[in-house]
């Protein structure tokens, strides 16, 4: 793919300069042009349909179609009902103009709250749709989506690898998981570790607390003293196990610790990170701003976790970020995408100024050796441990249409 040649910022003040991209003015809020009268309301939507792509678990392409033949790509959170969702909720935006992204996403939004459009599983429908929008508006004006978003911070999105989780509990194991992930080019990791001999119900045995120490302790051996580490716990503990915990691993320079505790009662993230000399990240389980309203006010952990397919599409993710930015929290992509939503994602990171790094967990995987090829592209996605996004028109992407098919997930055929 082509990426920026150089890092940069488009302010809106040059980006409405070019005479070429005054067509992109409605979506930044700025004064009409000649070009924005020639686009606005020139097409209006005529359809949108989905395609469920299989990558190791059912994922949902979305497509929205206009009535002159464009059409922009976009994926929503993968879960079983999502088709269902959009063929639902898609009467409320046909026959409008696709321009207006904003204005239908909350369209939407506001026409389907009491079915969890704000803080549930409609969100993820939306945000596909949300998606797709932006790579249709992208494309009618010329722009990279992450132009539309407000400009480039950086010319390339850093990663980090969910790595293999190895069966048992062999400190060497995990750390040459890790050591896989490094060799593949990848600059910073994570460990999700399992429960081992804890039983359910929150409890984390001294037996397994001692594990996990051995374990990251073998992979920070391993991997060198700079490398970034993080671990995910997935929202299994209490608190009092988890000061333990932290207190275990304090001196490896743990990069963060991921819910390791429920999300639902900010008071115990106020009281573990009060606590904890690890970073503790969270957020992937939130919804939109509002979820994240009391851990970003109260400083109740020290990054933010944002799922952009889950939590209500690209500029949620930036508006949340830009809020957390003001109390000095930095912003983590969580990520469980096929490349159609990893490079929207991307997009998004690139327009947002405390982004820190995006997640991956399949690229390299031996269970879905088609995930890359799901695009069509001219060499690895990923390169040097960093994902470098297109300054093409939308997403910049292309479906590879023979992979799709032939890794359909359901019956529904391929945007039928």
């Amino acid at each position: 793919m082509n990426a920026p040649s150089s890092p940069r910022l488009v302010s809106r003040r040059s980006f409405l300069r070019g005479s070429s991209l005054l067509a992109a003015a409605p979506l930044l809020g700025a004064a009409a042009s000649p070009a924005v009268s020639r686009l606005a309301g020139s097409t209006r939507i005529r359809d949108v349909r989905t395609a469920a792509i299989d990558i190791g678990y059912k994922t949902h392409l979305v497509k929205v179609m206009t009535e002159d033949g464009r059409f922009g790509i976009g994926e929503a959170y993968p879960k079983a009902e999502v088709a269902e969702d959009i063929a639902t909720i898609k009467r409320e935006i046909i026959g409008h103009d696709p321009l207006q992204v904003e204005v239908l996403t909350y369209r939407l939004v506001d026409q389907y709250q009491s079915r969890g459009s704000r803080a549930g599983a409609l969100s993820g429908a939306i945000a596909g749709i949300e998606t797709a929008l932006w790579d249709l508006a992208g494309k009618m004006l010329g722009v990279p989506l992450y132009v539309l978003l407000g400009g480039a911070y950086r010319d390339r999105v850093l990663l980090y690898n969910d790595t293999d989780s190895p069966n048992g509990d062999d400190p060497k194991a995990w750390a040459a998981a890790a050591v896989r992930s490094k060799e593949y080019g990848y600059r910073a990791v994570k460990h999700s570790l399992p429960r081992f001999d804890s039983p359910k119900g929150g409890v984390a045995t001294a037996s397994t607390l001692r594990k996990w120490t051995r374990i990251m302790e073998e992979t920070r051996a391993e991997l060198g003293p700079e490398f970034p580490i993080g671990i995910d716990l997935h929202w299994r503990y209490n608190v009092g196990d988890m000061v333990r915990f932290t207190e275990m691993i304090a001196d490896l320079d743990i990069w963060f610790l991921e819910d390791p505790i429920q999300p639902e009662n900010v008071d115990s993230f106020v009281h573990l990170r009060s606590k904890s000399r690890v970073p503790i990240l969270t957020g992937e389980n939130l919804y939109n701003r509002e979820g994240f309203r009391p851990f970003i006010e109260r400083q109740a952990c020290d990054m933010i976790h944002f799922d952009a397919q889950k939590s209500g599409g690209l500029l949620e993710m930036k508006r949340t970020a830009d809020w957390a930015d003001l109390h000095s929290i930095p912003l983590f992509c969580h990520n469980g995408a096929t490349p159609v939503g990893t490079i929207a994602s991307a997009h998004a990171c690139m327009a947002i100024k405390s982004f820190v790094a995006l997640e991956t967990d399949t690229v390299e995987s031996a269970k879905t050796p088609h995930w890359q090829d799901l695009i069509r592209r001219d060499g690895p996605l990923y390169q040097d441990g960093y994902l470098a996004v297109s300054n093409r028109p939308g997403l910049g992407i292309e479906l590879n249409e023979e992979v799709c098919r032939r890794h359909l997930a359901d019956d529904r055929g391929f945007f039928e």
